[in-house]
């Protein structure tokens, strides 16, 4: 009899642990799902984000021989810099400190006027740009200090700010801004804008031009 009772009562301590078990486990599932709902609002994550700058594409105003072009990619060129010129022609000349990305021509080529022969990105003003939904935008404001990572340099982090959010979007700029199937009724979509940030302190950016990054905005 009393073995029995003995047995009753292992059962029914047994019974309470595994509740409290099953109690402590939906409450920590609750916490985590509870962080990142959290997290997921107070923070907006824009994936679709490259490393880009402005570029110059050097070309000769009349048709005729490379009498002089020595860029090639990879050299780094400097402001008013000479690069070249056509026989009988001007000279060619950087507008900025840059970075020669392409070189397309040699010297003693035939060239025609408007012939892309190099391109040079500007390093004085790589930035990140990335894309926001219309219904994100109005969350946002230019000079909101974000977190930015690069691919190519894994989960480094870095402070950057909105320094400019476009007044127009990418369809209404490409005249793409009205679309209509095949009955000529209209489809809503999904606008987007473009933003760009700018990193803080002085990270070289250079060998990283065209990269994929990732965007982390602090909501209002």
């Amino acid at each position: 009899m009393n073995e029995k009772n003995e047995n009753t009562k292992k059962k029914g301590k047994g019974k309470i642990i595994a509740v409290l078990l099953i109690t402590l486990l939906l409450a920590g599932g609750a916490g985590i799902g509870g962080f990142f709902i959290w997290q997921s609002a107070g923070y907006l994550v824009l994936d679709n984000a490259r490393v880009t700058t402005t570029y110059f594409a050097v070309m000769p105003s009349i048709p005729g021989t490379l009498e002089r072009f020595n860029i090639y990619t990879g050299r780094y060129v400097s402001q008013n810099e000479v690069l070249g010129w056509v026989e009988g022609g001007e000279s060619m000349r950087s507008p900025f400190d840059g970075l020669v990305v392409a070189s397309n021509a040699r010297q003693g080529q035939t060239v025609s006027p408007m012939e892309q022969l190099a391109l040079i990105a500007d390093t004085g003003s790589i930035h990140v740009e990335a894309f926001i939904d219309e219904t994100d935008v109005g969350r946002i404001r230019a000079g909101q200090i974000v977190t930015v990572t690069i691919d190519p340099l894994g989960n480094q982090q870095f402070e950057g700010y909105i320094s400019n959010i476009s007044a127009i979007t990418s369809a209404e700029l490409t005249g793409q801004a009205m679309f209509f199937n095949t009955g000529g009724n209209f489809t809503r979509v999904t606008h987007i804008f473009s933003l760009e940030v700018s990193i803080i302190g002085d990270v070289n950016l250079n060998s990283f031009i065209g990269a994929n990054a990732r965007v982390r905005i602090p909501l209002r």
